[in-house]
């Protein structure tokens, strides 16, 4: 009976590693991460780190460490980010790099178009399935798969909305090992689809509906719709739902007019909840900018390096 929840559990952790990825319950704040086009709304330089428990208190449930660091210049915007991902014997690294591009598109409209590069490495350590027999060949010993990826991406932001298409991952790694089907690709191919309206009231509160759609070779559709709230350009609430039946809380601060800090639970509905575990997120960011945007960062610098006191944002 063992064997055969450890086997099924390797099953469900390639189907995770080489068609789903992470899902990514905090998209509003790391449109980074799978849109190569995303900028911040000024030039700025900082970075941010997130971390994801999935279905925690369940062994070998995925976990997930990303970090990223973005400078801009003008129209020229760079970033470089780490990933590492673990699931029962199964390890991801991925090291890339990102370049986009602003163009104005009208007074308050803007078009952003990016490119990707990422280095992807799979480690298996079969050892560490202490069910199996050690003279299984086919379940022994590690084995190791790199490759190279590529992605794009194309982002509109405007006074009031956002609109994006990321597909880090274009092409499918295949790189299968000869003497084992229990390897699967580096990489499929990955399309996420995002958008969100914001709407501002006279009392400081700013009420952001928004959506992700991802598309991926292989594997269900995933879609969330969230309801994000910003109190004072401090306090952060929000509430969505994805199709797998999840429900998806967060809540967050902006300290120092230079940090952030975003937690997020995961709530599975019905067998989901029954068999799933909870799920934990968080996201802590930092950066300097000429501040436009309470989403990103409230600072303002004037050219000698002091500190000014904010003007009204011409966003409001």
């Amino acid at each position: 009976m063992k064997r055969v929840l450890v086997i099924i559990a390797v099953l469900i952790s390639i189907s995770g590693i080489s068609q789903n990825r992470v899902n990514y319950s905090q998209y509003m704040h790391n449109h980074q991460l799978f849109n190569p086009a995303f900028v911040e709304e000024s030039n700025t330089i900082g970075g941010s780190v997130l971390y994801r428990n999935q279905w925690m208190g369940i062994e070998g449930t995925p976990s997930t460490f990303i970090g990223d660091a973005y400078y801009g210049f003008r129209a020229h915007n760079f970033n470089i980010q780490f990933l590492y991902d673990k699931i029962t014997v199964f390890k991801h690294i991925e090291i890339g790099g990102s370049y986009s591009y602003s163009i104005k598109l009208g007074r308050e409209t803007r078009m952003s178009l990016g490119l990707k590069a990422t280095y992807n490495q799979n480690t298996a350590n079969y050892n560490e399935l202490s069910y199996f027999d050690g003279g299984d060949p086919s379940l022994s010993g590690t084995i190791k798969k790199a490759g190279v990826n590529f992605g794009g991406g194309l982002f509109f932001r405007s006074k009031h909305w956002h609109a994006g298409v990321g597909a880090p991952y274009i092409f499918n790694n295949n790189n299968v090992d000869a003497t084992s089907t229990m390897f699967g690709d580096l990489s499929y191919q990955h399309f996420y689809v995002t958008g969100g309206y914001r709407i501002v009231d006279e009392y400081g509160l700013q009420f952001y509906p928004s959506a992700m759609i991802k598309f991926t070779k292989g594997a269900p559709l995933a879609a969330s719709v969230d309801m994000n709230f910003l109190l004072r350009n401090r306090f952060w609430l929000s509430g969505g739902y994805r199709i797998d039946n999840t429900v998806v809380l967060s809540a967050g601060l902006i300290l120092w007019e230079d940090f952030k800090v975003i937690y997020s639970y995961d709530l599975g509905l019905g067998k989901v909840n029954r068999f799933g575990g909870m799920t934990h997120e968080l996201t802590l960011g930092y950066g300097m900018s000429m501040y436009k945007s309470a989403f990103q960062k409230r600072k303002y610098v004037n050219k000698k390096g002091w500190r000014k006191k904010p003007r009204r944002s011409r966003w409001k």
